[in-house]
């Protein structure tokens, strides 16, 4: 079977979202799925798997999004391959 592809532009973009629209983090914190279909986001089931990874390791973390709007999303997501982007949470 042919792995999904990762669209890295649309995580970048759902990160931004993320870390700038409260209201956006409020829907996810209810139901994120459902807030992701409310904001326009369709994703492939890889993508969606990665997003609920990543929202879980942040909040094991202990990062809080909406406290993390200086981080320097361009240097994480610009040269970055879909590879890059499980590698990362991968560990």
């Amino acid at each position: 079977m042919a792995q999904v592809e990762i669209r890295v532009g649309i995580l970048k973009r759902l990160a931004e979202q993320a870390m700038s629209d409260s209201a956006f983090r409020a829907a996810a914190a209810q139901d994120l799925d459902a807030a992701l279909a409310e904001y326009g986001y369709r994703l492939n089931e890889r993508e969606t798997e990665l997003v609920h990874k990543f929202r879980t390791t942040l909040a094991e973390a202990g990062i809080d999004l909406k406290l993390a709007k200086n981080m320097d999303l361009d240097s994480i997501f610009d040269d970055a391959s879909s590879d890059d982007v499980e590698r990362l949470l991968d560990h």
